[in-house]
Formats: structure tokens, sequence, C-alpha cells
């Protein structure tokens, strides 16, 4: 999909009527920028399962499920979910890459180099000049926005032209901002809203995410959310507590850690990249006095013997991600018959990839009681008008949602104008 505006063509070459997988390219006279460049989850799923992998780069490439930017060398990352952050493997010698805070973007991909499958394409080659976006000088401001990765940013670029806003994905409200303000501040300095409504700016075109208006099962609302893992812990107060986590859902992570203190539970990380992500956090916001890890190649906390919580359950919650839990489980199986599970999940499988069923065959099988909750890494349809209120923009171009025009029916109703030449 291409949209002109003035002299400025917008390119939505990925992530119009698909959720994730974005590739926007903005162009002018002097500039070519690139927002996003993610992995088409959907299109992934077409051609690999657990028995067939990727057998390059270059072949994820051909296949269209990365997109072929290797001729652009300004690209802007707006969080590091891979259907945004994408492969950065077949990145030219000498790009701009502008990620989302530098010291989070190294912690995060240190684990992908030396990954032994596919996903050590993720990380980038030597020569790649990584740069944190907050210091960049080609005019594109990046506004903070709460989302189930942290950071993320949208991205305002105004060349003269045109004044764009690119939404990246975002959400209004999350459990921490409902649980605890003033450590949610401590996070969030200042939101998109906020920030934009401080600086006067003004939008022409404003491309936004929608994933949620292709959801047929709306996500838990913060409050709901809150009160559903407070029961879960009161209820299960002699039992063992397991919370499967994406390593940078920072928000959730900081909230659960909240619960847990009250509740008089130590957090048990497990998982090398939970490890190395939960003391990245922990060290930098000061989200707990005390955790342990088990055994493990990355040794950021004090090592605490599988013994131990089997000995007194209540007083842990172990923080993993779903493979982890599994083989977990399998170890101990006859032990921890009855644990309740909290899998925590903030993405649609359009956008993760991932395939729930397996996991939920093994939660029966090894005896877990399982609560799967999803809080939303986006915003709900109502909200857009709040979104919109605040931006004004003159155009509106839906991406990052399976439902397009649906979208612009309801931006026409509320007053505002979608790029005319939507197909």
């Amino acid at each position: 999909m291409e949209y002109k505006y003035g002299n400025t063509l917008i390119r939505i070459k990925q992530g119009y009527r698909e959720i994730g997988g974005n590739f926007i390219i903005i162009e002018d006279k002097d500039n070519t920028l690139v927002f996003d460049q993610g992995i088409r989850f959907s299109r992934f799923k077409k051609y690999y399962n657990v028995n067939i992998q990727p057998s390059s780069a270059s072949e994820l490439r051909r296949l269209g499920i990365i997109p072929p930017s290797d001729e652009f060398n300004k690209i802007y990352i707006s969080h590091l979910h891979l259907d945004h952050l994408g492969v950065l493997h077949l990145l030219n010698v000498g790009t701009l890459l502008h990620v989302p805070d530098k010291d989070t973007f190294n912690q995060f991909i240190e684990p992908y180099k030396e990954s032994d499958n596919w996903t050590t394409y993720i990380s980038p080659p030597l020569g790649v000049n990584v740069i944190d976006i907050r210091d960049n000088q080609d005019g594109v401001l990046p506004l903070q926005v709460e989302h189930s990765a942290y950071p993320a940013y949208s991205f305002y670029y105004n060349n003269g032209d045109v004044r764009i806003l690119y939404s990246g994905d975002l959400r209004l409200s999350s459990p921490l901002k409902v649980a605890d303000q003033e450590l949610h501040d401590r996070i969030h300095e200042k939101t998109l809203l906020e920030e934009y409504e401080e600086r006067g700016l003004d939008t022409d075109v404003l491309i936004i995410e929608g994933t949620n208006f292709s959801s047929a099962i709306s996500p838990l609302q913060p409050h709901y959310f809150n009160e559903q893992v407070n029961n879960i812990f009161e209820n299960h107060g002699n039992s063992l507590i397991m919370v499967s986590i994406d390593p940078i859902d920072l928000e959730e992570l900081a909230y659960l850690l909240l619960v847990a203190k009250e509740k008089g539970r130590i957090p048990v990380f497990s998982g090398r990249r939970l490890i190395k992500m939960a003391s990245f956090w922990i060290s930098k916001f000061n989200l707990t006095d005390k955790a342990y890890q088990f055994d493990d190649k990355s040794i950021e906390f004090e090592i605490i013997d599988e013994e131990e919580i089997i000995r007194s359950p209540q007083d842990y919650v172990i923080f993993t991600v779903k493979g982890n839990l599994i083989d977990f489980g399998r170890r101990l199986s006859e032990i921890i018959k009855g644990s309740a599970v909290i899998s925590l999940s903030t993405e649609s499988k359009a956008e993760s990839g991932e395939d729930e069923s397996v996991e939920d065959n093994w939660y029966k099988a090894l005896g877990f009681i399982i609560y799967r909750l999803r809080i939303s890494g986006h915003y709900y349809p109502y909200e857009l008008r709040t979104i919109l209120e605040y931006i004004k923009p003159k155009k509106v171009i839906p991406i990052h949602t399976e439902a397009p025009l649906t979208m612009c029916e309801y931006i026409n109703k509320l007053g505002y104008s979608c790029a005319e030449n939507l197909p």
C-alpha cells in the first residue's frame, strides 16, 4: 500500500491487512527512512514447524517472511518484539540501526548470538552501527509508549512537507499503572499522549496499529487482571506458583514482583534469557530486595536448589518462560502436581507465532492447575477515540490489523479521515 502526501511517499510494504511484520518506508527528497522490519509470523507458519526450520536468513527473505531491506541504511525499531525487530543478520555493513535503548538491546540480543538454531539470524553482523534512538539526528522524534515490550516508542517525523506519526504498538493502560502509580511513573517518565500534548505537536498522517480490532476475544482489562492474579495467590497460598512470562515484558514482571512481595513469596528465575533480563530490570528499577535463580550458565542471582523449593513451595514463585516451565514439571512431576501456573499472554498468535495446544497438553499431563491470562499490549478499540482526540490527524492509515476497513469505518464515524486510496 502506498500513500503520497505532498512530496513525501509513505510505503506500507508489510503490516497492512496483517498483524505484525511491520515494514514502513518514508521517502522524501532528502531522506529514506525505514520504521520497523519485522518477521511475518503469519507467513512463517506456512513454511516452518517443529520439524522444518529455516535454513538461512536468505531463505526467509526469499519466502517473503522478512522484508528485502538491504537497500536501506537507516532503520528505526519501535520495540524488540520479533514481528517488529525482525532478522538483522542480512543488514549491510554501515547500516544505521536505531534501537529503543542500546543497553536493553545488547542484553536482549546476546543470547541470540549463541543460538544453535535459526534465531541466530536475529542478531546483527559486525559493521552495523547500533544507535540509541534518543541520540538520532535525522529529525525522527521518539515518543515513549506503553506496550508489552519495554522500552517501546512511537516515531514522529517532520520534514517540512508532512508531519507523520507512526504509532508502533501501544496501549493506554496496564496492570502496573493500576497497582502502583509511582513505580509506573519511574518506568515511564512520560508517555505518548502526555508528551504529544506537552510539546504541542501536530500530525498530518497518523500510521496507527489496530491489533485488537481483529481480536475475536477481548483481553482482560487491567483491574480485572490484577483481581485475578490476587485471587490466584490467595487461593493457592500453600502451593507452589509458577509464572511464564516474556523476558522483555517489564511491566507485567514489575507488577507480579509487587504481588509476590505482598504475599511473602521470594521470586526464583529460570532460563538464561529471563535471568539476564530480570537481573537488568531489577537492578535498574529496584524491583525487589531478594531473588534467586536455578543453576544456569548465566549467574545473576544467588543459586537455589530445587529441593529447597520442594520443602517449602509456599515461600516461592517461579518465573520462567514456557518451555522451561514444562521441563521443570517433567523433572519434578510427581512432587508438584496441583501447583498453579499463571501463563501470561500479551500478544496475539499472529504476532508471536506460538501454538499453545502442545503446551496445554503438557499442563494437563503434569497435573498443573492452569490460569491462562491475557492482558493486551495494545489499546482497546474504544480507546482509539481518545488517541485521535489528542493527535487530531488529517489522515489515518491503519496497520498491524486484519481489519483495516473496519477501523476506517469507525474512524470516519468519529469525524476523521482514512487515507483515500485504501483498497
